[in-house]
């Protein structure tokens, strides 16, 4: 019996989970012409198709779909193991692959990744932009941290962490004048918003209780905060965003802040993992810089010393429940 190429198999995986060749090739951390022959020799070793190839798209046979759902859970379970043991390790290394939404990894993550590189010379980061929630297991991630306006959407293997971030409104001068100052957030009503693919409606909140509320219908709709934050400035509608990411336009006069004494609802960011029995050294050690650079309250013990890590490892056992008062950042 010829001896099987489980490298070849994982391969195969990576392309049904990148969509092609070419993200699955990137995904298994291989040339695209190595992906391209090792599902060629596995189609000849097995004698199926296992994927339909076309000039514009590659998609899984359905024979291919059928081996790939017994398959991949086998590879995933390998990778758990193999975090596992290596977390036993004292040296943090390897790589950890994390997925963000812009606004998390740009304005608060680059200081936790750079306090982690600087502690660990042996260990790589691989921050990916992403908005949606992603498969951890499927596509390979040891964190990701998801932004939402309410909760978080069910989970059979994820632990999470809530961060709050807080936000407010705001309008470019040039608007305001045209439109005239307002004085209560009624007055907004019929201005132009700039606003994410999830606003419908914006709360208005004075000392953290909701006064009033209004249905919005953005011009333009993106969880982009950079498109958000430049057709602001262009002064194409009032947006709400966090107080940091606009910090430099209000010092240099491109922004206003409009109702200074009303907040919006701020946002949930939850920070999710595979729940495993042992947390990887490299997580471990990502969470407790997390905990140094946003400053997360903790609960401690007398003589014990309860790191973000501890608590996210112990939430995995309680996966829905939010582990405790979040954190608020407070970006004035």
């Amino acid at each position: 019996m010829k001896s099987i190429d489980w490298k070849d198999w994982e391969i195969f995986c990576r392309v049904v989970e990148g969509g092609g060749f070419t993200q699955g090739a990137e995904l298994a951390e291989v040339p695209k012409s190595s992906a391209s022959a090792a599902v060629a020799r596995l189609e000849g070793q097995l004698g199926v198709r296992l994927f339909e190839r076309t000039t514009r798209r590659v998609r899984v046979t359905q024979r291919g779909q059928q081996l790939y759902d017994r398959v991949a859970p086998l590879f995933g379970e390998l990778r758990e193991i193999s975090a596992e043991a290596a977390s036993v390790s004292e040296e943090v290394s390897g790589t950890i692959r994390i997925a963000t939404p812009y606004e998390v990894g740009s304005q608060h993550l680059s200081p936790t990744v750079n306090r982690l590189l600087k502690l660990h010379p042996s260990l790589r980061v691989q921050l990916d932009v992403s908005w949606d929630q992603p498969d951890l297991i499927r596509h390979g991630y040891d964190l990701a941290f998801v932004m939402t306006d309410t909760g978080l959407s069910d989970s059979s293997f994820a632990s999470k962490r809530v961060v709050l971030i807080e936000r407010a409104f705001y309008a470019a001068p040039s608007l305001i004048r045209e439109r005239g100052l307002p004085r209560t957030p009624q007055d907004l009503q019929g201005w132009p918003t700039v606003g994410n693919l999830d606003d419908t409606r914006w709360e208005f909140l004075r000392d953290g209780v909701e006064t009033f509320a209004m249905d919005v219908e953005p011009r333009i709709c993106t969880h982009n905060a950079e498109v958000r934050f430049n057709a602001a400035v262009d002064g194409l509608g009032v947006t709400r965003l966090s107080p940091r990411f606009v910090r430099e336009a209000l010092v240099e006069g491109k922004l206003v802040r409009v109702l200074p004494g009303y907040a919006s609802s701020p946002l949930k960011v939850y920070v999710l993992m595979p729940a495993r029995k042992l947390m990887p050294a490299s997580v471990r050690a990502f969470l407790d810089a997390l905990e140094e650079t946003l400053g997360v309250p903790e609960t401690r013990r007398p003589g014990a010393r309860v790191t973000a890590a501890t608590r996210i490892e112990e939430s995995a056992e309680d996966q829905n429940d939010d582990d405790g008062e979040p954190t608020v950042i407070t970006l004035d």
